[in-house]
């Protein structure tokens, strides 16, 4: 049997923004559900963070959730098994208040909610399903783990070591020899797509952010016969880096089709500009091509490999300043913090 695995949906995110829950919701009706159709896959895992607002709802966010994406499930006779993810819970110390439960269950038969930790048969293999851990039911989770019989774990997890966002490991977290026991960890939470001994952090299937304007997007198929971990890359993108070199990539910059970046944000890197009036006229067409940003970085910085450096997204010049910082604190626990704070600003 093979089971399709999404996590990190994040429904409502960007201040519950219309652009990118068109983007999303482009992702499942294109790429996703058409996929699970033509393969017949009947289950769907999904490892957290369903929602994105912990604390409240957008009721036109909400409608079109119900419409394009759970009846979807409902409509197709495909069963979406949800374990509860950080941003799905109104309270950090307790899941018994979350916005899958009021939302949706016991509304949907083919939505099941996963609260506490649990083990699940797909396919003839056992696979344990674990919810966001807080101070409420760790204790719960260290007594499951000592006698679950699952091989396989799935959950949303926050593990030392592993990267938060590209370049930037998380500190103060769990760590991972307590999942060492397993032939694979499966997780959503960190947002990047990485691995690291028995652990894979799945990462999200779009962009949501500029830091992952690097990052390759997807979803994942599991094979419980074979136990294969497949990867189905999303091709489309929100946020694009162009370097502008008009001795080299825009030998002809007007003749450049610029439909592939309408309702995106795109940031130029000038390389090298010999020609000023044919630069401004290639950017023009760029801006009524329908670009929803654009940010022009006229002095970028060329490298020994004869490329240009692109890190500069907002949460990379913050990390880079916290680097510089004289103090004797741990610096990675610092970047962590202004990390998550740094997401959640970018709802308000």
């Amino acid at each position: 049997m093979k089971i399709a695995i999404i996590n990190d949906t994040h429904f409502g995110a960007r201040n519950d923004s219309p652009l990118f829950l068109e983007y999303f919701m482009s992702f499942f009706e294109k790429q996703f559900f058409p996929y699970c159709k033509q393969n017949n896959i009947t289950k769907v895992l999904h490892l957290g963070d369903l929602m994105d607002r912990r604390k409240f709802v957008n009721f036109q966010t909400l409608a079109e959730v119900r419409k394009r994406f759970i009846e979807w499930f409902e409509n197709n006779n495909v069963e979406l098994h949800c374990i509860l993810g950080y941003h799905d819970t109104f309270y950090k110390n307790t899941n018994h208040v979350n916005s899958i439960r009021e939302l949706f269950h016991n509304k949907y038969k083919y939505l099941h909610l996963y609260e506490e930790p649990t083990i699940m048969e797909f396919g003839g293999l056992k696979i344990a399903l674990v919810p966001w851990i807080n101070k409420e039911n760790e204790q719960v989770f260290h007594k499951f783990i000592k006698s679950c019989p699952a091989s396989i774990i799935c959950g949303h997890f926050e593990l030392n070591g592993y990267e938060v966002i590209q370049g930037i490991n998380f500190e103060g977290g769990m760590d991972d020899s307590i999942l060492s026991c397993y032939d694979m960890v499966l997780s959503g939470h960190f947002h990047g797509k990485n691995s690291k001994k028995n652990v894979h952090y799945l990462g999200t299937q779009y962009q949501i952010t500029f830091s992952d304007a690097r990052l390759t997007k997807g979803f994942h198929v599991f094979d419980t016969d074979t136990r294969e971990l497949e990867f189905i890359e999303n091709p489309e993108r929100m946020y694009h880096i162009i370097v502008y070199d008009d001795s080299k990539l825009y030998n002809d910059p007007l003749g450049d089709d610029f439909s592939y970046y309408k309702n995106s944000y795109v940031k130029v890197l000038v390389s090298k500009k010999t020609n000023a009036v044919k630069f401004d006229q290639w950017v023009d067409r760029m801006v009524h091509g329908g670009v929803i940003n654009l940010n022009i970085v006229e002095e970028a910085i060329e490298t020994s490999s004869d490329t240009i450096d692109v890190a500069q997204d907002t949460m990379s010049i913050i990390n880079e300043e916290i680097d510089k910082l004289e103090i004797t604190e741990d610096k990675g626990k610092i970047k962590s913090l202004i990390h998550e704070l740094y997401i959640e600003s970018l709802s308000v």
